[in-house]
């Protein structure tokens, strides 16, 4: 009798698992979802608009244009560009962009708990839902100047999907078992290495806040916004404070930025060029030459290379096989460039015309120096522990 229970109970269970995972794309809970992740930052951003509009002393601009306005910026913190009267932004508030993919993930997450399914079996209705409200989202920036462009419609979908990723890796405990462990066991180092890399990035920010102070703060005298509106010129600088972490981070990594059309920032010197009336760039360096020494910051991602790697020896015990903590450390390595990657491809574009048709990093360049850097600082510390130590024995 113990026998036939254990069959009975091994097959309901295969019949759960078959419906968790069976797809519903039609799901109710699931379209919902997916269009409040779109409208909660939607809304936000048009009471943005709205506040900035309420400050600005005799704007006469009709409520149409300012609700469309806001839908335009919720596309561009969003991951896209958009087009105003033929100038193209593209250069994306990592800030505003990072709290949008937060909130995606949150609402499929409660929509996991809420359904009991696996998110796998969920991404279908919820990616419809999310797709739906970001149509309407574009159909209502006609009644504003500015348009998304085609390129950046497809930009906004980075954030459902990398959203959906990271539920999936932290959710979905079945695909994680299917992944080989020494591909598991390098997310923890990965995260090091970013961790890493952002400090130095940011520590260079605030370093030059701190030096260029003066020239930051003339320029935002000599804009004239005060009160509300000087808050509000604040609170626009702000969210892209994350960008000017990925340009330092360029910086440091040896490929430069470019701040305006033939302007440069790079270990070398510098040649900015002429710049916008907009404070925050005053952090930029002037144009003049650097010392030769002043290149020993491409040391800074070797350093954290041989941090990941040491990390990932971290996560295996002293007799795991060196062929596994070697692959941990390749993984971890190329998840944090990706990640490097695509933050670079956001933070850079079209900040207007002229000049500025193209300001921030090169995406591919800096991607590729820091590859490089990471995988020689995690080679040297592999083959310390390889060869260095059974020398010292």
């Amino acid at each position: 009798m113990s026998l036939l229970d254990r069959v009975r109970s091994s097959a309901s269970a295969t019949r759960d698992t078959v419906d968790a995972l069976r797809v519903r794309p039609f799901t109710a809970s699931g379209w919902a979802a997916g269009a409040v992740a779109v409208a909660v930052p939607w809304l936000a951003t048009v009471a943005l608009a709205v506040f900035v509009w309420a400050v600005t002393p005799g704007s006469d601009t009709p409520w149409g244009h300012v609700v469309g306005i806001g839908s335009a910026g919720w596309f561009l913190g969003t991951g896209g560009a958009i087009a105003v009267d033929g100038v193209v932004v593209g250069i994306v508030p990592l800030l505003v962009w990072g709290l949008a993919a937060w909130f995606t993930a949150y609402q499929l997450r409660r929509l996991v708990v809420h359904t009991g399914q696996v998110p796998r079996a969920l991404l279908p209705g919820f990616f419809g839902g999310y797709a739906a409200a970001a149509v309407f989202v574009g159909l209502v920036t006609l009644g504003g100047p500015a348009r998304p462009t085609l390129s950046g419609l497809l930009g906004v979908c980075s954030v459902p999907v990398v959203a959906a990723a990271c539920v999936l890796g932290q959710s979905d405990e079945e695909l994680v078992e299917r992944l080989p462990t020494w591909a598991v066991r390098a997310w923890r180092p990965a995260l090091w290495g970013l961790a890493a890399l952002a400090g130095l990035a940011a520590a260079l920010v605030l370093v030059m806040m701190v030096v260029r102070w003066p020239t930051v703060s003339s320029v935002h005298a000599a804009v004239g916004a005060h009160g509300l509106s000087g808050l509000g010129l604040i609170l626009g600088q702000a969210v892209f404070v994350p960008d000017l972490v990925v340009w330092a981070l360029s910086f440091i990594a040896g490929p430069g930025v470019q701040v305006s059309a033939g302007g440069s920032v790079t270990v070398s010197g510098a040649a900015p060029g002429l710049l916008p009336m907009i404070p925050v760039l005053g952090v930029v360096p002037s144009e003049g030459q650097y010392p030769a020494w002043l290149a020993g910051v491409l040391l800074g991602p070797v350093a954290v290379g041989a941090l990941v790697a040491w990390q990932s020896g971290r996560q295996w015990s002293l007799l795991a096989r060196w062929r596994d903590k070697a692959r941990t450390v390749a993984a971890a390595v190329l998840a944090v460039d990706i990640v490097v990657l695509d933050g670079a491809w956001l933070s850079s574009g079209s900040l207007g015309s002229g000049r500025l048709s193209h300001v921030g990093p090169d995406p591919w360049a800096v991607a590729g120096a820091v590859l490089l850097e990471l995988g020689l600082g995690a080679g040297l510390a592999l083959t310390w522990e390889r060869v260095g130590r059974r020398w010292l024995r």
